[in-house]
């Protein structure tokens, strides 16, 4: 009789965990779809909550923070005014530093760090470009070593190479190879799920056509 009970325990906590799994991805999916039709700060900023709201009932998931992090990057990209990008920024490396205490070592996570510090550069390019550029270089590179097949590192450091003055090593020619590199990957990057990061593409290709590069 009492291996029949723990048998029957352990049955119910296998279908619990199966349906708190299931409801999570449900969520997550959901609230991924709004992100990716966000427009508006007011848009963004709901989903970012949400994000929110999910890692601190999901306290063992990397991606709700992730997620959470990535699109507060997005909003300070929208964001004009330099303070209020930088608290934006400030919000999302905070998600990113949990996003990677759950999950060390993950490609994905170090490539958002480099971008958002590409975007940290934009709040004040002349006084931050010399010391952020270098964390930018050395995170994406991190990236790139820990999956060589992550478009995302690339499509960073195209950005910032393009960005960059043409003395210091910038310009479209240099960031042409970069933006072809990442646009060879997203051709053949396959997330191993739905929740999995796959952003990018588009922006890719929209710059490569904006700079003439082909």
């Amino acid at each position: 009789m009492k291996k029949i009970t723990l048998l029957l325990v352990c049955l119910l906590t296998v279908c619990l965990a199966k349906a708190s799994n299931g409801q999570y991805e449900k969520v997550m999916k959901a609230n991924l779809a709004k992100m990716k039709t966000a427009k508006t700060v007011t848009e963004m900023q709901a989903v970012a909550h949400q994000f929110e709201s999910i890692a601190r009932t999901e306290k063992g998931k990397w991606l709700p923070n992730y997620y959470g992090a990535f699109t507060y990057v997005q909003m300070a990209r929208l964001e004009e005014a330099s303070a209020k990008k930088d608290q934006l920024l400030d919000k999302a490396e905070k998600l990113l530093k949990t996003a990677a205490k759950l999950s060390p070592k993950n490609s994905e996570v170090i490539a958002l760090e480099a971008y958002l510090t590409l975007i940290r550069i934009s709040v004040d390019s002349i006084t931050r470009g010399r010391e952020y550029s270098g964390l930018v270089f050395s995170k994406a590179a991190e990236a790139q070593d820990l999956n060589p097949k992550n478009p995302r590192p690339h499509l960073v450091l195209a950005i910032l190479k393009l960005n960059m003055p043409t003395m210091y090593g910038g310009g479209i020619v240099q960031a042409c190879p970069l933006f072809k590199k990442a646009a060879k990957n997203f051709e053949t990057f396959e997330p191993t799920n739905g929740l999995m990061p796959n952003w990018g593409k588009a922006r890719n290709t929209q710059m490569m056509k904006e700079i003439g590069c082909e």
